[in-house]
């Protein structure tokens, strides 16, 4: 069966991958870092840029032999319909088209945890012993010839599912946290990709294992690190990661992101496909929630009041505007956001305004 936007974009999932880690100065706030890689330069989508690890959905991943899997590991149904219940927006990548597929909730999650593995050798599974020890973490495998099962499952030689299979693990579903849903602006007609990003958190850092054609190289560190290397043309985040990071940088503790990021599972996720405005002194791209935003975005359709302020500067458009939220680009490497309401879905605020966070 064709998806009903398959002609428009790809599906995929991508994985935030945060680990506890000691601060290496005195002044570092930040407890953890967050795992990105740099692209090939003979990558089809985005090369050179850093990004999460994640990829294009796969058959394998909504196969039914799933649920044979789980049952026969003893993983309670009850605990994976449980992941199907959500309260908040549900944006179309998350519609399951057919009752002999696995439900989507699931099968996306198997897609990040997949990817995950293929490009850095990042495997995360089931631990129910550590589970109740750490709630909220994950836990990682590598007690084994990683890249030979890694580059298998790259080429198509075996199956994610026949990996665990042969180790006697499941992978980590449960762990997984549903953080934002991200589709590429309609004007790139050629190459577009509605992406689901989970969050899983870990309390140590893991080997890693570059997939060579896919990465060419990888990084640790600090959400603030990450986006002023950015700043300073030491690298190129793909817009969505400096989103994430900049939400990210406000929040320096590991165990707080981890109680937030699970109290906050089953909220919903709002799609952010950005609309792009001209101005005199940069580019636009406005969110659901501003007043910029298109109502009843098709997703498809280009703006067509583009260029109805391009002889505004940035910062008169905004204040022209009663509810922000956006963010304005000057060039590839310096962006500024902003948001003046609660934050959808709950999520944390593009800007810090975080004061709800305490509670967690």
């Amino acid at each position: 069966m064709i998806r009903k936007f398959a002609k428009y974009w790809r599906d995929s999932a991508s994985l935030l991958v945060l680990a506890r880690d000691r601060p290496t100065a005195h002044k570092e706030k930040y407890n953890y870092k967050v795992l990105v890689f740099k692209r090939t330069a003979k990558t089809a989508f985005m090369p050179n840029s850093v990004v999460f690890p994640g990829g294009g959905f796969d058959k394998q991943d909504a196969t039914p032999g799933w649920d044979a899997f789980f049952c026969d590991r003893a993983v309670p149904s009850s605990a994976l319909k449980g992941l199907t219940e959500v309260d908040g927006s549900r944006p179309y990548i998350f519609h399951t088209e057919s009752t002999d597929l696995l439900d989507r909730n699931i099968s996306l999650r198997l897609c990040a945890l997949r990817e995950a593995f293929e490009e850095l050798g990042v495997l995360l599974v089931m631990d129910e012993q550590k589970r109740k020890q750490e709630p909220h973490y994950s836990q990682f495998l590598q007690s084994f010839d990683v890249e030979s099962w890694q580059q298998k499952i790259h080429d198509g030689e075996a199956t994610f599912q026949e990996l665990h299979t042969a180790l006697g693990t499941v992978p980590d579903v449960f762990n997984l946290y549903e953080w934002s849903c991200w589709l590429t602006p309609a004007m790139f007609r050629k190459r577009r990709f509605e992406t689901v990003f989970y969050l899983a958190v870990l309390n140590e850092i893991p080997n890693i294992y570059p997939e060579r054609h896919e990465v060419q190289e990888y990084y640790w560190d600090t959400p603030a690190s990450l986006l002023q290397a950015h700043r300073e043309e030491k690298l190129w985040l793909a817009p969505p990661q400096t989103y994430e990071l900049t939400r990210l940088s406000y929040v320096h503790d590991i165990d707080q992101l981890a109680r937030f990021a699970a109290k906050r599972n089953r909220k919903g996720s709002t799609l952010l496909c950005p609309v792009q405005y001209n101005a005199a002194d940069g580019v636009i791209f406005v969110l659901p929630g501003d007043d910029l935003y298109p109502a009843g975005y098709d997703y498809i359709s280009d703006n067509p009041d583009l260029d109805k302020y391009g002889e505004l500067p940035q910062e008169v458009i905004r204040n022209q505007s009663n509810r922000l939220h956006r963010v304005e680009h000057k060039d590839l490497h310096h962006q500024a956001f902003f948001l003046n309401h609660h934050p959808l879905d709950d999520h944390l605020h593009i800007q810090g305004e975080n004061n709800y966070f305490k509670q967690f």
